[in-house]
């Protein structure tokens, strides 16, 4: 019940931050705005997450996972609320960034919960399972959204967004996440300090990992469609890569975490090296695929995102155990801020990479 109430918590409130650019066009008609003020909304909610990650795993170790997932789901929900009835850009940009503020409690709040339910030799694969809400969330976000966009809006696609949020947060607020605060070995609470996380031994090189790892996640996310239809590609089989992509991310962070946990745990630091074998592989397989037809092209877009994206649960393991109990919830949470930080600036920063007569990207 924990797992499944904190992956549907996960996809819910992941909606919004990742599939709110399948009517990003449609948001730019409806408020009239140009391309570089579009790019601020689609990043407000992101953003928002981004700095609250922190604050939100010393929350989560004084006052426990439950308060934490109540407070952020309320908060998560009347940011959307007030931007679906937003009267202007400014303030739509506004009540996204508040939502994104109350999305930060639920990867760390749900993150701990399994860190108390699993053990260590079935924790990465259990992160794996609820990291599967964020493709899942694009998936169904692409298909969802643009029906809903068409015949209320932008409102009704973020009611859904705002029905959804306080649903399944408040579910696994209350079935799902543990209620209890984390304490060090004499049973004082953590205090909000990074520099004895930093000092833990392989913290910052895991970190370091960590920011090379999102880098080709993103450049994935960025080029992958573009790339297609570059070559040559439909609409039809880019978009068909697209959700190629998600499904095997989705899977990719199930069958790399049940590799992560054999051996006791022992395995994390190896299968992390794998996973970046296996995603310069799918690179090179899939710029040498993209001349070859496009079945080819679909099976290297599932390869290549098996390798790219399959690490992130597997970092998110190894950061709480390192830290230990008392400052697991905040040695993730700094995990997160790094992977949430690097997404939001390196994404304009690829995108802008790609020559003017390139196109768009879509794969976000």
């Amino acid at each position: 019940m924990v797992l499944a109430t904190a992956t549907a918590a996960q996809t819910a409130f992941s909606l919004v931050t990742f599939a709110l650019p399948s009517i990003g066009p449609e948001i730019a008609d409806e408020f009239d705005l140009s391309l570089a003020f579009m790019g601020v909304v689609l990043a407000a909610s992101l953003l928002g997450t981004g700095l609250a990650l922190y604050p939100a795993g010393v929350a989560v170790g004084r006052w426990g996972g439950r308060t934490v997932m109540l407070a952020g789901t309320a908060i998560s929900t009347a940011g959307l609320f007030g931007a679906a009835f937003a009267p202007s850009a400014p303030v739509l940009v506004a009540m996204l960034f508040l939502s994104g503020v109350g999305t930060a409690a639920v990867p760390i709040a749900s993150i701990g919960a399994v860190f108390d339910v699993f053990p260590i030799d079935r924790r990465a694969w259990a992160l794996g399972v609820r990291q599967m809400g964020v493709p899942l969330a694009r998936i169904l976000g692409a298909i969802l959204l643009p029906a809903l966009d068409h015949v209320g809006g932008s409102r009704a696609a973020l009611l859904l967004c705002a029905a959804a949020t306080v649903s399944f947060g408040a579910l696994f607020a209350v079935v799902g996440a543990g209620g209890a605060p984390s304490a060090s070995a004499d049973g004082r609470r953590p205090r909000a300090r990074l520099a004895p996380l930093l000092a833990i031994p392989g913290m910052r090189r895991l970190l370091t990992v960590s920011f090379f790892y999102v880098l080709a996640l993103q450049a994935t996310l960025v080029f992958l469609v573009p790339a297609a239809r570059d070559a040559g590609l439909s609409d039809l089989a880019s978009n068909a890569a697209f959700f190629l992509l998600q499904i095997s991310a989705a899977a990719a962070r199930v069958v790399w975490g049940r590799i992560a946990d054999r051996g006791a745990g022992r395995r994390r630091a190896r299968t992390l090296v794998e996973t970046g074998i296996a995603a310069t592989a799918g690179a090179l397989v899939f710029a040498l695929a993209l001349h070859a037809g496009t079945a080819l092209t679909l099976v290297a877009a599932a390869g290549i995102a098996f390798g790219t994206m399959g690490w992130n649960a597997i970092v998110y393991a190894t950061a709480g155990e390192r830290a230990g109990p008392a400052l697991a919830a905040q040695a993730v949470s700094v995990q997160a801020t790094l992977v949430f930080s690097v997404s939001a600036v390196s994404t304009p920063g690829l995108g802008a990479s790609r020559a003017p007569s390139a196109g768009t990207s879509s794969g976000a």
